[in-house]
């Protein structure tokens, strides 16, 4: 849009020279409708509206709930937030000099997942970190484990989401799933699952990684008897961070496996070298390691660097480069 000398009519204005506001703003190339709108502010609102030409101010008083009342607030938050979301913090008494960078941090996340403001926004003024409060919030940790359980939905196939919160049926067992070759290690698995292990395991024996699958498929009642095998020497609260309760297992679903490599077993795998390959390469090969060690508070396990968990490469990749779990990936991007 064309200027003129802000100076000149600002003078203009505030002179109640001959030129009215409508003639000016229409000098400067403004539609009758803003023009509209703009004459119905106050003259205070009017001037201050000539002294800068602010067009992102003229967006606001476009917005249907604008409320002219709150525009110092507007302006005085403005650039934190969207306009929309800017004038429905305003006009509600939701945003104040103590949380609107943490609004501007929560609405600017990758993370943010719309149909969780209202826990956002429970849990905003009492968080010292706003990234750490979202991540409670994405995954549910904001309610006690093993609390208002779901049905893990199947049909999102390699994506589905099993954990704490999400369990699978008891009768449910994964179509397609196939033996595992013994030179591999033992078990079953999904076939797709096994297909995009095949190159991973070549690879990693190239390096001098014999990798070996020590835990794949197990079915809702074989995980019942491991569980409650685990209880009689543990309490619960201990067998909880270390074995899913039936029905939360991801080896129910036949996209996960454990491996190690001769000379080591699962509680000192992190110790190898083969360890921390695939914490770096697994996924590209459509794999996660679904318990990082630096995780355990979100997860609810101690950390597993032994177990992969199939999601696809495209998908794997993701999670990997972001550095989240798939618990929180999960609620953002595939719930």
């Amino acid at each position: 849009m064309k200027r003129i000398s802000v100076i000149l009519l600002i003078l203009v204005f505030l002179c109640g020279c001959q030129k009215s506001t409508a003639k000016l703003l229409e000098e400067l190339g403004y539609s009758e409708e803003d023009i509209t709108l703009i004459e119905s502010l106050s003259e205070e609102n009017q001037a201050r509206f000539l002294e800068s030409y602010d067009e992102e101010l003229l967006e606001l008083i476009k917005l249907q709930d604008f409320k002219e009342e709150k525009i110092d607030e507007y302006l005085k938050y403005r650039g934190d937030l969207e306009d929309e979301k800017l004038i429905e913090m305003v006009n509600n008494g939701m945003i104040n000099d103590d949380n609107h960078s943490k609004l501007k941090e929560l609405y600017a996340s990758e993370y943010y997942v719309p149909r969780k403001e209202k826990l956002y926004l429970q849990y905003l003024d009492s968080c010292n970190d706003v990234r750490s409060m979202m991540e409670i919030v994405n995954t549910g940790r904001y309610r006690d484990l093993y609390t208002d359980i779901e049905t893990t939905d199947v049909s999102k196939k390699e994506l589905m989401l099993v954990n704490k919160y999400y369990q699978l049926p008891a009768d449910y067992v994964p179509d397609e799933l196939v033996d595992v070759e013994a030179a591999l290690g033992r078990g079953q698995l999904q076939k797709e699952v096994y297909e995009a292990y095949k190159p991973l395991y070549e690879e990693a024996k190239k390096l001098g990684y014999d990798l070996t699958i020590v835990s794949s498929y197990r079915s809702y009642d074989y995980q019942y008897g491991l569980y409650n095998k685990y209880l009689q020497s543990d309490p619960q609260e201990v067998v909880d961070t270390y074995s899913a309760r039936p029905g939360h297992s991801e080896h129910q679903s036949g996209l996960c496996m454990d491996v190690t490599i001769p000379g080591y077993s699962l509680d000192n795998f992190y110790k190898s070298d083969a360890s921390k390959w695939l914490a770096e390469n697994c996924y590209r090969f459509g794999f996660i390691i679904r318990y990082p060690e630096d995780k355990t508070d979100i997860t609810g396990y101690q950390g597993e660097p032994w177990q992969l968990r199939y999601l696809g490469k495209a998908v794997a990749e993701d999670v990997y480069k972001c550095g989240i779990t798939y618990d929180e990936y999960y609620a953002c991007f595939v719930e």
